[in-house]
C-alpha cells in the first residue's frame, strides 16, 4: 500500500501540478514559459490553418497555467513591447516585399510598353516606305509611251498596290505621336510629352516623309495624277 501511495505521487509530481490562485494548474518551467511567450509574439496554427493571436489570459487557459504567474512573467519581461516590436518588423517586411513587386511589376510593364510603342512606329515606318515605294511605280507606270501596256500596268497597280490618302497619312502621324508617348511614359520622360503635344503635332522624321511624298505627289504628270483619283 505504501508503494502504490509513493508510485501516485511521483506521477503528481512529473505533472508539475500546483495550486496557486487559480485552481489546479500547470507549473510554468522554462521550456513551457518559452513556448507561450513564443505563441504569444508570432501567434500559432490552429487546427482549421489559421493563425492565432491570443492574449495572455487565453494562453494561460490554452496551456493550463496560472493566470496570475503568467501575466507576472510576461509583465516582467516586458513581452507586450516584444510583440509590438516583432509586429511592426513583420508589417515592414510585407511592406518592402509589396514595393518590391511594385517595383518589378512596374518594369516589366514599362518593358512591354516599349516594345509595344517600338511596334507601332516600325509598323508606321513600313506603311510609309511602302507607300513612297508604291508612287515612284506609279511615276514609272505614267511615263509608259504605249497606252495599252500603260493601263495594263495600272490596272495591275491597282490590285497590288495602294497609294496613301490623307487621312491615312494623319492616321499615321496619330500612330506615331501616341507611340512616342507611350514611350517616353515608360521611359519616365512624362514631362517631355507635353513639349511634344505643344510644339510638334507630327513627329518630325515623319513630317519630313510626307513633304517628301508631297513634292513627288506634285511633280507627276496629268496622266499620273488622273489614276490618283
Amino acid at each position: 500500500m505504501k508503494r502504490k501511495r509513493s508510485a501516485n505521487a511521483k506521477a503528481w509530481k512529473s505533472l508539475k501540478i500546483c495550486d496557486n490562485g487559480d485552481g489546479m494548474t500547470i507549473k510554468i518551467d522554462d521550456g513551457l514559459k518559452q513556448k507561450i511567450k513564443d505563441e504569444f509574439l508570432h501567434g500559432f496554427v490552429d487546427e482549421n490553418g489559421v493563425r492565432r493571436y491570443l492574449s495572455i489570459k487565453a494562453l494561460a487557459d490554452r496551456h493550463g497555467v496560472s493566470h496570475v504567474s503568467l501575466h507576472r512573467r510576461s509583465s516582467s519581461e516586458d513581452w507586450q513591447s516584444q510583440k509590438n516590436r516583432v509586429q511592426t518588423e513583420y508589417e515592414d517586411a510585407v511592406a518592402e516585399r509589396r514595393m518590391m513587386q511594385m517595383v518589378e511589376y512596374g518594369a516589366e510593364l514599362d518593358d512591354q510598353s516599349i516594345k509595344v510603342a517600338l511596334k507601332m512606329i516600325e509598323d508606321a515606318g513600313r506603311r510609309i516606305l511602302e507607300d513612297q515605294q508604291n508612287r515612284e511605280m506609279l511615276e514609272s507606270i505614267s511615263e509608259i509611251d504605249v497606252d495599252e501596256d500603260r493601263e495594263i500596268a495600272l490596272a495591275k497597280f491597282r490590285i497590288t498596290s495602294k497609294i496613301l490618302r490623307p487621312h491615312d497619312m494623319t492616321s499615321i502621324s496619330s500612330t506615331v505621336s501616341n507611340a512616342q508617348k507611350i514611350g517616353k511614359l515608360a521611359l519616365g520622360q512624362a514631362q517631355e510629352i507635353s513639349k511634344v503635344s505643344a510644339n510638334v503635332t507630327t513627329p518630325e522624321s515623319l513630317r519630313e516623309v510626307i513633304e517628301e511624298l508631297d513634292e513627288l505627289a506634285r511633280a507627276k504628270s496629268s496622266g499620273a495624277q488622273h489614276t490618283l483619283q
